[in-house]
């Protein structure tokens, strides 16, 4: 009985520290145009600008082409793992309600569809872009810690437009990391190491 006391005011605890930080993230919103225009472009279009890189490092000719492709078919593999199935089986197991499901006052800046007001948890494009992050860095230090910053930036603006927890970030960012690091061992391991 004890534990059970424990542990409840434990996830109590923790809820209420996510919430917090939710609303001191959430309060910077709404009050100047251009930082809401900067958080949505990090919250919703950065990814474009990341395919975009994505596909000029792919074509690009030069002497390092073999590698170049290799770096970019790995991480967006381990991206695409990562928000597709380790994203959507937590999903499936654990459906979570996105901040402005919950608390009415929440005005998002941008819009998500009804049927993933329920798919907060973990963030879909947190775990993206960790992932993506985590192989670029595994390929080459420099990029990485830019792709890690611009991840970072991203799951900061979730929080920010009103879509996400910061717990969805947290563990969006450690599942992430974790899988991107997994397929890269795998890459490494198999016959198509370059």
């Amino acid at each position: 009985m004890r534990g059970l006391i424990c542990y409840t005011a434990g996830v109590l605890f923790l809820q209420n520290i996510d919430v917090a930080l939710f609303w001191f993230f959430y309060n910077l919103s709404h009050h100047s145009a251009v930082l809401d225009a900067i958080g949505v472009f990090f919250a919703e279009y950065v990814t474009y600008v990341t395919a975009a890189i994505l596909a000029i490092v792919f074509f690009w000719p030069n002497r390092e082409q073999m590698r170049n492709r290799m770096t970019v078919i790995v991480s967006v593999a381990a991206a695409l793992i990562a928000r597709y199935v380790v994203k959507a089986g937590i999903v499936l197991a654990f459906p979570r309600p996105r901040p402005f499901v919950i608390l009415s006052t929440v005005q998002p800046l941008i819009s998500v569809s009804s049927w993933e007001n329920l798919q907060s948890f973990p963030s879909g494009h947190t775990i993206f872009f960790f992932a993506l992050a985590t192989v670029l860095y595994c390929f080459n230090k420099k990029i990485g810690w830019w792709a890690f910053g611009a991840a970072a930036l991203i799951g900061v603006a979730r929080i920010y437009v009103g879509v996400h927890w910061p717990s969805d970030i947290i563990i969006g960012a450690i599942l992430g990391i974790l899988t991107g690091w997994i397929i890269h061992r795998w890459y490494k391991s198999s016959r198509f190491y370059v």
